[in-house]
């Protein structure tokens, strides 16, 4: 079945096709025979997919070529959202979340009697627990005061606003919620945004409700076999959390763990598959196994008690409200700079000053000589090593998206739900990349001729790549423009204009957050002299309704063919 538009998803039917004959092309490529024919009978029989997706990898047994195209084959179903496997995939991330905070409780009991002097660590993990502690209060630093944050919403939901109508807008035309915890920041939090709070006409105090809300757990799409359990945060809860998640990646910056650049663990998992000399660590459910206690005892108690009021100590499942065992859970802003700084600090307290750590979020890399010291360490903490993925021994090494067999790049592309136009495109672009022809070919043959776009690599995947018209209008040449244009598919945002109580905060939230309201037109001196073609009165305002007013929220309304101008020849 060939699609007809660019946003169009193709039927499980015409996926499967696709799919297989993708797989048998990557299955005629692998030269190992076990291998092959393991994988060639698991792919062919009904009812196998999941044992396909659970197929283990003998890196050490297979050479780079053959280990490329048996994860690719696994990557074509291993995170795909739209598979059936049988299972409740809720239920299944539910009992995990459960799991977790028996697992925390666990540790929790554990720190408290070693607090009170009932229970020893191991004399070497209490020695790494004590460096951590000083690493930790060196990153950190002295608690910022609430000026200093950028306060701010994140793209997502709140327990006030679901994800699928979540904008600025939205946000700030709901009453105040916070968690009980924040009630005692509360007056210090709302003087920092004196325009969201409503005066009385012949008052100065201000007149404040405030709803009080645990946060709310629940469920997104993650693969098969599971969904992943995240909270939703009430709206005070996430623009503090937010500051404060910003504030903490700024100060590891200056510690060498880049929050906002993936490249340095990508780069050090290549050297690692080289050399032998660097581990790559990834860990199970890291962010709901951070343990209330640990954070008490690894933290400096002012940073402690800052962070505790930020987050959410209660949680609403499934109507009843419970009592969280962890600290932070995915969906507080602060929780992946948080589990970042944790890592970093045990992995450090483990190795000599002048050896290598990177650390982003849970993927972890160390010298490969420390590497039971650090995982002694970890599990004592209360985490658990995902000895799936991590790799310690043979040619392999994998961090941050980047796949390494002994230097050579073997990251497959990864399906996560049926095709579209979209990820065919994409999955064209992909085979381009690595020089693969007949596999491109195969993806080709199922985008009709007036689909194809074609463009240049390094503008995204909105149209395929290689060789492409050139326009260069006489108007530009005339001007000396050196470069051309060409077309690429963009999606079109959908646009909220809908009015919302919250409207008349949003400008001075705006400024607040993201700079002046109206730069795109007050490129020179707003005060100054105007030149005669400067945007009049009129124009000034449909600029406001269309990007102030029609603010973006998730998801899109079809698509568009746009022009992007390129310098090259």
């Amino acid at each position: 079945m060939l699609i007809s538009k660019w946003d169009q998803v193709l039927t499980e039917e015409s996926t499967h096709e696709t799919t297989s004959k993708l797989v048998a092309w990557h299955l005629g490529n692998i030269g190992d025979k076990t291998t092959r024919d393991d994988l060639n009978d698991r792919t062919s029989r009904a009812g196998c997919l999941r044992q396909l997706c659970e197929f283990p990898i003998a890196y050490d047994k297979l050479t780079s070529n053959d280990a490329y195209h048996v994860r690719q084959i696994l990557a074509f179903f291993q995170k795909r959202k739209d598979l059936e496997f049988g299972v409740d995939v809720r239920q299944v991330a539910l009992d995990k979340f459960i799991e977790t905070e028996q697992q925390c409780s666990v540790t929790n009991s554990i720190f408290k009697h070693w607090a009170s002097g009932g229970f020893r660590f191991p004399t070497d993990v209490e020695a790494i627990f004590h460096r951590s502690q000083r690493i930790i209060a060196t990153v950190l630093g002295d608690v910022p005061s609430l000026e200093c944050l950028n306060l701010g919403f994140g793209p997502g939901a709140t327990t006030q606003i679901k994800r699928k109508i979540s904008s600025p807008r939205s946000k700030l035309g709901q009453m105040f919620c916070c968690s009980e915890d924040l009630t005692s920041l509360l007056p210090e939090l709302l003087g920092e945004m004196p325009a969201w709070i409503p005066f009385q006409e012949d008052s100065e105090s201000a007149l404040v409700d405030v709803a009080i809300q645990p946060c709310r757990l629940g469920f997104v799409p993650k693969n098969a076999k599971t969904d992943r359990a995240i909270c939703t945060e009430p709206s005070l809860n996430v623009m503090l959390q937010k500051g404060i998640g910003q504030y903490m990646t700024q100060r590891l910056s200056h510690f060498g763990v880049d929050l906002l650049d993936q490249s340095k663990n990508k780069n050090l998992a290549r050297e690692g598959s080289i050399t032998g000399e660097l581990a790559t660590l990834d860990l199970s459910s890291a962010s709901d196994l951070i343990a209330t206690e640990l954070v008490y005892h690894l933290l400096p108690v002012d940073w402690f008690v800052f962070l505790s009021c930020a987050r959410s100590g209660h949680c609403e499942i499934n109507g009843s409200t419970v009592r969280l065992q962890k600290f932070s859970s995915m969906g507080n802003g602060f929780t992946f700079p948080l589990e970042s700084l944790i890592f970093y600090a045990i992995s450090r307290a483990c190795c000599g000053k002048d050896e290598v750590v990177s650390v982003y979020g849970d993927d972890i890399i160390i010298p490969t000589a420390r590497h039971a010291v650090v995982m002694k360490a970890l599990v004592a903490a209360g985490f658990l090593i995902n000895t799936e993925k991590s790799f310690v021994e043979g040619p392999f090494r994998e961090s941050c998206g980047g796949d390494y067999y002994s230097g050579v790049d073997i990251r497959p592309y990864y399906l996560k739900d049926r095709l579209s136009g979209m990820t065919l495109f994409s999955l064209y672009n992909y085979y381009t990349r690595r020089g693969l022809s007949d596999p491109a070919s195969i993806v080709l043959s199922c985008i009709p001729d007036h689909l194809r776009l074609y463009g240049p690599d390094g503008y995204g995947d909105g149209h395929l790549i290689g060789d492409h018209p050139r326009v260069r209008p006489k108007s530009q040449r005339e001007r000396g423009w050196e470069g051309y244009t060409f077309d690429t598919y963009t999606l079109r945002p959908l646009k909220d204009f809908t009015v919302h109580k919250g409207d008349n905060v949003l400008p001075c939230y705006s400024i607040y957050a993201s700079g002046p309201l109206f730069e795109e037109f007050f490129r020179i001196d707003p005060w100054g002299d105007r030149p005669d073609n400067f945007p009049s009165y009129r124009s000034v305002t449909a600029f406001y309704r269309k990007s102030v007013l029609g603010v973006s929220i998730p998801g899109y309304k079809g698509y568009k063919k746009i022009s992007i101008y390129c310098l090259g020849r």
